[in-house]
């Protein structure tokens, strides 16, 4: 009677060691590196696709050899009909059938990404926008109106987003960033709302690229609508003209400081009606916020940066200074 049962065992014990093996078999095959995979790939999974039509293309751009053993493979070890999420990958080379297979039923998308840089105008954010691969749709409509309603920053996105919902996004965020900052504001400021805070920062952006220095470009025009002088900042006359679309590409001539723009901040007093481009973080927080100083004119230095003064007579040096090192670097490239 034993001898039955003890042949059982065995035959049940081989049984059992065999499935063993053959399961971790198929767990190391399909956790092992995919030599065949040679290199990274973007992978896009189209909306609607079944799990049979993903892995008869991961095969036909060269990211599967086998198909079919990563087809059943797959339903024993994610279940018989596992479901795979639309939207873009990234696979590394030599990336396994394991991790393919599960970043998809996951649905751990790649997220591309979109940088807005400080000063940018909407024409040119448009641009960056509606030439960026894989947003689709139509851009939405662009008007001059809408000057500074985006936050400068780094947007990330999925394959197949719509242009307009990312712009929609960006807008979101400057209202948020604007709301957050608003009550926070130093109340002695002379801005009264929101948009004039949006409209001076922008002035601020395109004066000046050094981050240390917006605190000091921003007290110099409060200052002045303070006193009630008129801002006289060179970015609104080049705006006046070129509206951010282009640079003005020739200095500027007295003929433009003459112009009668509701943009040259040479002619009219107070704040132009819209901001002049999109305005950063930092800009928008040293407006609401200015250094006080006694500041009323600021010209560039030369070497990057501006010199600040409490009066024409130093302001008028700093300026011979400026044009006097201009000069001599002109006859120094002339050698």
């Amino acid at each position: 009677m034993l001898r039955p049962i003890a042949k059982a065992f065995t035959i049940l014990s081989a049984l059992i060691t065999i499935l063993f093996f053959l399961i971790l078999g198929i767990i190391l095959y399909y956790n092992s590196p995919n030599s065949y995979h040679a290199e990274d790939k973007r992978f896009i999974v189209e909306s609607g696709l079944t799990l049979r039509q993903v892995v008869e293309k991961l095969h036909q751009e060269k990211i599967v050899r086998h198909p079919n053993t990563f087809l059943y493979l797959g339903q024993i070890i994610k279940g018989v009909d596992p479901k795979v999420r639309y939207g873009e990958y990234f696979f590394e080379k030599n990336t396994s059938y394991y991790k393919i297979l599960h970043k998809m039923v996951r649905g751990n998308i790649f997220f591309r990404k979109l940088t807005i840089a400080e000063g940018l105008s909407n024409h040119s954010a448009y641009e960056i926008i509606d030439n960026a691969i894989g947003l689709v749709g139509d851009m939405p409509l662009l008007s001059k109106e809408n000057e500074g309603s985006i936050l400068p920053e780094t947007y990330f996105y999925s394959h197949n987003d719509s242009k307009k919902f990312l712009v929609k996004r960006m807008k979101d965020q400057m209202s948020k960033a604007i709301d957050e900052l608003w009550p926070k504001r130093d109340k002695t400021i002379p801005i009264r709302t929101k948009r004039e805070a949006i409209i001076l920062a922008s002035i601020v952006e395109k004066e000046t690229g050094v981050f240390s220095e917006r605190g000091y470009v921003a007290s110099v025009f409060v200052n002045r609508l303070k006193k009630g002088m008129k801002l006289q900042s060179d970015p609104t006359i080049i705006y006046s003209y070129a509206f951010g679309n282009k640079s003005l590409e020739r200095p500027i001539r007295v003929s433009d400081i003459r112009n009668k723009s509701p943009y040259n901040t040479y002619h009219i007093y107070g704040l132009p009606d819209q901001p002049i481009c999109n305005p950063g973080i930092d800009s928008i927080k040293a407006v609401l916020n200015p250094i006080e100083t006694e500041y009323l004119y600021f010209v560039a230095s030369g070497y990057g940066d501006h010199i600040f003064s409490t009066n024409l007579r130093d302001h008028n040096r700093n300026v011979m200074r400026y044009r006097k090192l201009m000069r001599e670097r002109k006859k120094e490239d002339n050698l």
